[in-house]
């Protein structure tokens, strides 16, 4: 997703993902203070540009409520 509510983001660190070298800073609730995902800080291979400033939710933190699917 491009933008957020009720989401905080920690610092920036560099880390190793199936695409290569990137610095990720954690995203988590405001409210609880979960771990959500990340945001794409920095992409040091050109081919992975386009990520930067984007958000990953992980799957494994979404809870289902009201119903949706």
């Amino acid at each position: 997703f491009f933008s957020r509510v009720n989401v905080g983001c920690g610092p920036a660190e560099e880390r190793v993902l199936l695409t290569g070298l990137h610095a990720v800073a954690d995203i988590y609730c405001e409210n609880c203070k979960t771990t959500l995902g990340w945001k794409y800080e920095h992409a040091f291979e050109s081919s992975q540009k386009y990520k930067e400033g984007k958000f990953i939710i992980e799957l494994a933190h979404m809870i289902k409520d009201n119903g949706w699917e």
